[in-house]
């Protein structure tokens, strides 16, 4: 099965129209005519057929997440690994061990948004 093929029962599996498709490679990262995403959904013996390659059905899979669900900016939960050993501290009773944490959360949250605030978010 080719990239074609997968694109294409992906696009008939969602009940994709052409214009999502589009703002679905948008999504991903490509920008796309519509042309060239018929050429794409064309059979392979049609004359406007063209091979979608590797980076194109990346960006189309990814900006089919982000179509269906949405940007992603945070994390919603705290990891479950993270969440046991708090619970694990608490239960053990070690109070200076959380206390001293929290102050480790609150600095980092301090320098988020600090960072936010000077524009430079990617410095933390």
């Amino acid at each position: 099965m080719n990239y074609n093929t997968i694109l294409k029962k992906i696009i008939i599996a969602q009940k994709l129209k052409h214009f999502e498709c589009k703002d679905i490679f948008e999504l991903g990262g490509l920008k796309l005519s519509s042309s060239q995403i018929k050429a794409f959904m064309a059979g392979s013996q049609n004359k406007n057929y063209v091979k979608i390659s590797d980076e194109q059905l990346e960006a189309f899979l990814n900006g089919l997440i982000i179509f269906s669900r949405g940007e992603s900016e945070s994390p919603d939960m705290i990891p479950r690994a993270i969440e046991n050993y708090i619970m694990g501290l608490m239960q053990s009773g070690q109070s200076e061990t959380l206390d001293e944490l929290s102050s480790l959360i609150e600095d980092a949250k301090d320098g988020i948004v600090s960072g936010c605030d000077e524009g430079n978010s990617n410095n933390f």
